[in-house]
């Protein structure tokens, strides 16, 4: 810590240095550069100028509507049944699928023991067969 104010006390002795080699002509000079009026855009030139934040406002909020409403669509267009799963295939309303078969937009990617996973793109869902839907049994065979 000692070493490193110590470097901070070098490095504003030395650029107070080089500030005392400039002659009184050039601080003067740089000085008067300084001072001039510079000129800047009249107030009623602003007048007429829309409000770009608004309108980025606007922008934004007109965005996030389509976004929730793609989601609110996404929501209510996915009400797919999973009832039953036999031999690495998934009884989804009323139709026996596979890994790989297409279900709309999505494509099956695994099937497990109790649900199975759908993909789209970035974007998976999980079909699980409902709680009440497990309580059956298959027996091989007549058990007397």
């Amino acid at each position: 810590m000692k070493k490193l104010s110590i470097l901070g006390v070098i490095i504003l002795l030395v650029t107070g240095l080089e500030a005392l080699s400039l002659s009184k002509e050039e601080i003067t000079n740089m000085v008067s550069k300084i001072k001039k009026e510079r000129l800047g855009i009249q107030l009623n030139t602003l007048d007429g100028t829309p409000n770009p934040f608004a309108i980025r406002k606007q922008v934004l909020e007109k965005k996030k509507v389509e976004e929730v409403k793609k989601v609110i669509k996404l929501k209510k267009t996915f009400t797919h049944q999973l009832t039953a799963i036999l031999n690495n295939s998934g009884f989804i309303d009323g139709k026996w699928y596979r890994v790989g078969d297409q279900l709309n937009i999505y494509t099956i990617t695994f099937i497990g023991t109790n649900s199975l996973v759908l993909k789209n793109g970035k974007e998976h869902k999980i079909l699980k067969i409902p709680e009440r839907e497990k309580k059956f049994k298959i027996l091989k065979g007549d058990k007397k």
